[in-house]
């Protein structure tokens, strides 16, 4: 009964916002990611990401950009530790407008070891976001996601980007 009653509320919240997002938008922004386990401290980078509207509050959105992420000890140059581990990380995924300009994200892709290993791990990642407006087709996109890469590493990352398109 309860997943019923979720189930009509979530469709209720999708219908009554079902003409916010008509456009295609593309934002560009830097990453901050906070490792939960394994070997990781923190994380840097960047990230670029293409949205497509597909029905009325859904899009579909392609992501890809670099990440670095440092090892326990190597924030200060220790030589004991080896250097900065840098990942490309390339994701699609459904992007669900729940109002004007605050939205639920799942994306699922892969993670590519640039150095190193050269490894790629399944990664998939979901969370929720905003967009604050700085005009008509332009925008400030904050997202808060949790991701994992083949279950080798879970982080919780945070994303500031800036939007271009409605």
């Amino acid at each position: 009964m309860k997943k019923f009653i979720v189930l009509i509320l979530s469709a209720i919240t999708l219908t009554a916002t079902a003409q916010t997002i008509t456009n295609k938008a593309f934002s560009a922004g830097f990453e901050l990611a906070i490792p939960s386990n394994g070997v990781y401290n923190i994380g840097l980078g960047a990230s670029a990401k293409f949205e497509v509207p597909i029905v009325a509050p859904v899009s579909l959105s392609l992501t890809g950009g670099f990440t670095t992420l440092f090892y326990k000890s190597n924030l200060f140059n220790s030589s004991r530790t080896p250097g900065a581990a840098g990942f490309v990380p390339l994701k699609a995924g459904l992007k669900a407008y729940l109002s004007q300009n605050f939205y639920a994200e799942g994306e699922a892709g892969t993670a590519i070891e640039t150095n190193y290993g050269k490894q790629s791990s399944f990664a998939f990642s979901i969370g929720p976001g905003f967009i604050v407006p700085v005009n008509d087709n332009r925008g400030i996109d904050i997202s808060f996601r949790y991701e994992s890469w083949s279950g080798q590493l879970r982080q919780t990352a945070l994303r500031f980007a800036y939007r271009f398109g409605r």
